[in-house]
């Protein structure tokens, strides 16, 4: 990933609805348990190994949410191509000069969508990439999540606050610092 990529995970509003009855600003991501996850990681990336813990990212947020996914890879295609590397669910801007992707892992044993995320290239002023993902969520209320699981509306307005906490923003602005604050916490 590159640094000047916002990485947002796309979730159903109706189903965190559901488990919490609201729209809470931020949903529990367990860092340290995904750090032992990964640590301990020995199997293929493609196999059935999961998690042995509950977090914003273990949750089958999609797994009641009827979703065409035939029409959705239809719309998405119409704004950025697919991976050259893979005959999945991959999305990327390879031959721009923004550093744009989407992914969606689709469960293999339900047929419902594991996760769906897209990385956008803040140094992109034209927005178009990032707005077309924003109305695609709108028009299906849906509803995004950065890597501290903090949500925010699909709108620029609501993810702009998001961006601004971000590492990436951080080292768009001031990558000096960034690298200074970034060696001082090690």
């Amino acid at each position: 990933m590159a640094i000047n990529q916002f990485p947002i995970f796309i979730l159903p509003k109706k189903s965190i609805k559901q488990k919490f009855g609201h729209i809470p600003e931020q949903l529990e991501i367990k860092h340290s348990e995904w750090k032992k996850f990964w640590d301990n990681f020995v199997g293929d990336i493609d196999g059935d190994i999961e998690p042995d813990f509950e977090d914003a990212r273990t949750i089958k947020w999609w797994k009641e949410i009827n979703v065409d996914i035939l029409n959705l890879e239809k719309e998405i295609d119409k704004f950025i191509t697919r991976a050259s590397w893979t005959n999945g669910l991959n999305w990327k801007s390879e031959k721009s000069e923004f550093d744009h992707d989407a992914y969606i892992d689709i469960n293999e044993n339900g047929g419902f969508i594991d996760e769906f995320q897209f990385r956008t290239d803040l140094t992109d002023k034209t927005l178009v990439f990032l707005n077309s993902m924003l109305e695609l969520c709108q028009k299906n209320d849906w509803i995004l999540m950065d890597v501290q699981g903090n949500l925010s509306k699909p709108n620029i307005k609501e993810l702009s606050k998001l961006i601004g906490k971000s590492n990436a923003h951080r080292f768009l602005t001031n990558s000096t610092k960034f690298f200074d604050e970034l060696s001082d916490e090690k």
